[in-house]
């Protein structure tokens, strides 16, 4: 038997013609390596923030509210902090516009809204004077504080909203009692139309002897918020009113300046929005030092509550003798404001915000003296009053420090006030009169915009 005899159970290999690669079974190998290797070759962007401070620019159109006038205040003073000319838009009631050049004034008693685009709106300012009485006009802020209101027919006061813009305003009014928060449900959601104001009785809305504090959140919108406090002694008693200046935020370490220098029944509010309870240290600021006096005692404050103490005869006395304000550190940061009656005359004053390069007012004309304090280390102070015309009238130069604390007669025919601060940080304030006593805070001038960062999400 030969050995080409096939065997039992196996098939012999079928033949035929072997397959060849095509051209797409050569690109289906070659694309996908191709495309993992450039993607080995592409790094990565590391980034590990999450966010981005907002980016400064040059203003271009610049907002002031200012609020209905007081009996004897119906004229607002505008300027330009940076020496600008040309045309600033008046609206609310009706829409006109203002000339300006120097200081120029608005004759009206109702809410006025200022509106200056280009170059003028970097250093626009405005306030609004009367007889012993004053208040700036502000930029719509989206939270602000007023400290020691009343809501009794002693002592009132009246909130203020106004709304700049065609559209709808939303705000919360958040009540700071003796005891605690105040639950109001009337000023929760407070919505205010397009170019409207809105006002609240504080005696007829949460009625209430003791003093309250305000916490003024715009949720939706914006808004300029005023408040004007009103003290009438029953009877044959003083009957007078002015503004309450805002504060912006609570603060651990604050200057109350602007006493005056008449003696007069005082009462300092302090206001606790936190959630324990608040030990507060008083001191006394002079012209040459701070200090406690020995009947100046530490004042206690619980959660998200307001504490008032009279400290009329602690000022009054002799170790309290040429008093221009009071420092208060506090445990945790609070508001604060002294009201004072005076001769029959009401003022304010509050916890100042802290300036560290310029600030601006404009100021009626008569008497005027301004107040520095609270510097935390040797620096200048640098002053330039101007008349109606814009024309320069004084330029001074005053030496701050710890514990040092300029009182500093002003032109009374000065109509502008320019604030620049050097090597330090101090509060400052301007006290308008007689006649009667106004204090007005000064606030950081605004030269430039904020612009935030906005990038798309990579989820």
């Amino acid at each position: 038997m030969s050995d080409s005899t096939s065997r039992p159970g196996r098939r012999a290999a079928p033949s035929g013609p072997a397959r060849r690669v095509g051209p797409l079974d050569v690109l289906a190998i070659v694309i996908p390596l191709l495309t993992v290797g450039a993607i080995s070759l592409v790094s990565p962007v590391v980034d590990d923030a999450t966010t981005r401070p907002p980016a400064e620019v040059s203003l271009t159109r610049t907002t002031l509210v200012c609020p209905a006038a007081l009996p004897g205040a119906g004229t607002v003073s505008v300027a330009s902090a940076t020496g600008g000319s040309g045309e600033v838009t008046t609206r609310l009631p009706a829409e006109d516009t203002l000339a300006l050049d120097g200081t120029a004034r608005v004759a009206t008693s109702r809410p006025v809204v200022l509106q200056a685009d280009g170059e003028l709106a970097a250093g626009l300012v405005a306030g609004r004077y009367g007889e012993g009485t004053a208040t700036s006009c502000d930029l719509p802020s989206p939270e602000q504080w007023f400290t020691g209101v009343g809501a009794s027919a002693e002592h009132a006061s009246v909130l203020e909203l106004t709304n700049p813009d065609r559209g709808p305003a939303v705000a919360d009014v958040a009540v700071l009692g003796p005891d605690g928060p105040v639950d109001v449900p009337a000023m929760r959601g407070v919505t205010v139309p397009g170019g409207r104001t809105v006002r609240f009785d504080l005696a007829a809305v949460v009625p209430d002897r003791s003093d309250l504090s305000l916490r003024v959140v715009v949720s939706r919108g914006r808004l300029g918020a005023h408040v004007v406090d009103l003290v009438d002694e029953l009877g044959r008693g003083a009957r007078s009113r002015d503004w309450l200046p805002p504060q912006a935020a609570p603060a651990t370490t604050s200057y109350v300046l602007g006493l005056g220098g008449k003696p007069g029944d005082r009462v300092l509010a302090v206001a606790n929005p936190g959630d324990d309870e608040v030990r507060v240290a008083l001191r006394v600021v002079t012209q040459e030092s701070e200090f406690t006096p020995s009947r100046l005692e530490e004042l206690t404050v619980p959660p998200g509550a307001t504490t008032s103490v009279d400290l009329t005869g602690v000022l009054q006395g002799d170790a309290a003798r040429g008093a221009i304000g009071l420092r208060l550190d506090s445990s945790l940061p609070v508001t604060a404001s002294l009201r004072t009656l005076a001769s029959g005359d009401l003022s304010h004053a509050v916890a100042g915000a802290p300036l560290d390069d310029r600030a601006a007012l404009t100021l009626p004309r008569g008497p005027g003296r301004l107040v520095l304090a609270g510097a935390d280390t040797a620096g200048v102070v640098t002053y330039t009053l101007r008349d109606q015309r814009g024309r320069e009238v004084a330029r001074e130069r005053v030496a701050v420090g710890p514990g040092v604390s300029p009182r500093i007669k002003l032109d009374p025919e000065a109509t502008q006030l320019d604030l620049v601060v050097q090597r330090t940080t101090v509060v400052a304030v301007v006290e308008v009169g007689p006649p009667g006593l106004a204090v007005v805070p000064l606030t950081p001038l605004v030269l430039r915009g904020l612009v935030a960062d906005v990038r798309p999400s990579l989820r």
